[in-house]
């Protein structure tokens, strides 16, 4: 389930993988307090429509924003969700009723990307999620890469221009006070208002505010694709997020060419993700498919490709096997 500032995704998938309900709400940047009854009704309204079940359902993993438990960043400004500083896996397993894992948005969406997507091949990526702020979800050698507290990837926070932009955490020139959705809302004269979606968004042709938007975008954003290239030496920076396909695609080809780094090769080295719009309630189904089968979470996406046409294993069968 993927909860952000306008939006509420949740899918339920079986075993493979499979899609069998979903339910979409509009919220308006929620606390806790008015969250928890629309995930516990959201949650009443798949297990009423998917057909499967729900005495074998694993456990429900939910994704918002980060970073979590930082102290002047967790919850604070607009890229964040207001409330959520106290709340983890286990209170929230309490609240509803049901295991749940908690992640932040963008290392679901690389790992939706890495599932459903063309990282499927990809042994050492990075994906840039472009949302209200902007995260990064990490594969190394295949596997996926949280951090110690789940906030590997919070690049949204790394300073591009000193002395730069004001940004909420208390530093200046942070990464996402220029790549955001927020900072393109804050370009247009949006912020705040009921217009700042991506669906309005989608239906604006790129006017001159937008192009000095996409300018100011595309030179810290290439300094950063640069910075992990040098310091991971990945295969590709995948790219995508709520930021509608025009903008998207406008912003990625300002980005050519790239610097200089240890990737030589300019062709391949940022890629658009082919997901879809569902890329992070679909890793965050997946949190719990791979908690299941071992804590490791490569171990699914090492056989994903293989096994994506045999039959699947029921849960029972999982846990009688263990026995």
């Amino acid at each position: 389930m993927q909860l952000d500032q306008q939006t509420l995704i949740a899918v339920v998938v079986d075993l493979s993988g499979q899609v069998r309900s979903r339910v979409e709400l509009a919220v308006q940047r929620p606390t806790p307090e008015l969250a928890l009854p629309l995930i516990a009704a959201a949650v009443e309204r798949l297990r009423l429509e998917s057909a499967l079940n729900w005495n074998r359902l694993l456990g429900m993993g939910l994704v918002m924003p980060g970073p979590f438990g930082v102290e002047g960043m967790t919850s604070v400004g607009p890229t964040t969700l207001p409330g959520w500083e106290g709340m983890d896996g286990e209170a929230l397993s309490r609240a509803l009723g049901l295991p749940v894992l908690l992640e932040k948005d963008a290392t679901a969406a690389a790992i939706g990307e890495r599932l459903y997507g063309m990282a499927s091949q990809l042994q050492n990526f990075v994906y840039l999620f472009i949302g209200a702020g902007l995260g990064a979800g990490l594969f190394l050698d295949g596997r996926l890469y949280a951090g110690g507290r789940h906030n590997a990837g919070e690049i949204g926070h790394m300073i591009v221009a000193p002395g730069g932009r004001q940004c909420e955490c208390g530093n200046r020139g942070c990464l996402e006070r220029y790549v955001s959705l927020q900072a393109l809302y804050e370009a247009l004269d949006l912020a705040g208002s009921e217009r700042a979606t991506p669906e309005h968004l989608a239906r604006l042709a790129v006017q001159p505010e937008g192009e000095a938007w996409l300018d100011s975008a595309a030179a810290p954003l290439r300094q950063a694709v640069n910075i992990l290239e040098c310091l991971l030496d990945i295969e590709a920076v995948v790219i995508g997020g709520l930021l509608p396909p025009a903008w998207m695609a406008e912003l990625v080809r300002r980005l050519h060419p790239l610097p200089v780094s240890t990737r030589h090769r300019d062709g391949e080295r940022l890629r658009l993700g082919s997901a879809g719009r569902d890329v992070v309630a679909l890793g965050a189904a997946a949190l719990t498919i791979f908690d299941e089968f071992n804590p490791q979470y490569e171990v699914l996406l090492k056989t994903a490709g293989a096994e994506r046409n045999r039959p699947r294993p029921t849960i029972l069968d999982i846990r009688q096997r263990r026995a």
